[in-house]
C-alpha cells in the first residue's frame, strides 16, 4: 500500500487497520523505516524510529479480529520537500500446532509460519509536486531502448501510475503502461533523483529513427 501524509497537523498521521483471516493468533511487530532507491529502481529501507511513532509497536491479533495501529510523523514538520517511508508489519515466529490430522499416522506436528508486508508512506509538503523529465538514450545492443528521466521538483512521482508515449521523427506512436517498461523494483522517483527505464524492443517495432519519448503522471 502507498499513501500520502503531510509534515505537520491533522494529517500527519494514518491508521492501519490489520485483520487476522486466519485459524489461529499471529503476533505483529511494526518497525518504521526510511527509504531511498537508485538510478536502477533498487530500494534501500533503513529502519527509522526517529521520525515516526508507531503504537503499538507490537501486538497479538486473534483470529478472526482486527487491530487498528496509528502511525504518525514526528520529524521535521518544516519539510521543504517530500521524502519516503514506510511501516513493516512482521509476523514474528510462532509454534502451533497442526492437530492430530496433520500426517498419515494421525500424529501432531508443530508447524511455524509466517509473513510480513511494506505500507509505504509519503511525507510530503502540500505545495510540493514532482517535475519529471524524460529524455531517449541510445539503443542498447538488443534492440531496446533506455529512457532517462530526472525529478526536478520537490514532490515524489509515482510511476506505476505513468502513461508512456514514444513517437518517432515520422510521426507514428505507441502508447505504453508501466507495465510495460521496466522501472525496476521501486515505483517512486524521488526529489533531485534520476533513473534509468528501459523499453524492450518489442515494443518499438514500427519506430524508425530517433525515439522522442514522454511521460504523463497523473
Amino acid at each position: 500500500m502507498l499513501t500520502t501524509i503531510a509534515p505537520s497537523g491533522p494529517q500527519s498521521r494514518m491508521t492501519l487497520m490489520i485483520k487476522n483471516t486466519g485459524e489461529v493468533p499471529i503476533t505483529l511487530e511494526l518497525s518504521p523505516f526510511a527509504a531511498s532507491v537508485d538510478q536502477q529502481g533498487n530500494p534501500t529501507r533503513t529502519p527509522d524510529d526517529k521520525d515516526f511513532l508507531v503504537y503499538p509497536a507490537q501486538t497479538i491479533i486473534p483470529s478472526g479480529k482486527e487491530q487498528s495501529v496509528q502511525v504518525r510523523y514526528i520529524g521535521d514538520a518544516t519539510l521543504s520537500e517530500a521524502r519516503m517511508y514506510g511501516v513493516l508489519v512482521a509476523q514474528l515466529p510462532v509454534d502451533f500446532l497442526q492437530g492430530e490430522t496433520g500426517s498419515a499416522d494421525g500424529s501432531s506436528a508443530d508447524v511455524k509460519v509466517s509473513f510480513n508486508f511494506l505500507a509505504h508512506i509519503i511525507v510530503s509538503p502540500p505545495a510540493a509536486k514532482a517535475v519529471v523529465g524524460i529524455e531517449a538514450g541510445t539503443k542498447n545492443a538488443d534492440g531496446s531502448l533506455p529512457l532517462k528521466l530526472r525529478n526536478d521538483g520537490a514532490g515524489i512521482a509515482v510511476l506505476n501510475s505513468a502513461r508512456w508515449t514514444l513517437q518517432d521523427p515520422q510521426g507514428k506512436s505507441v502508447e505504453l503502461s508501466t507495465e510495460e517498461v521496466q522501472i525496476g523494483d521501486f515505483s517512486a522517483l524521488l526529489p533531485h533523483q534520476d533513473r534509468v527505464a528501459t523499453v524492450k524492443a518489442e515494443y518499438l517495432t514500427g519506430l524508425n529513427g530517433p525515439i522522442t519519448p514522454k511521460i504523463d503522471i497523473p
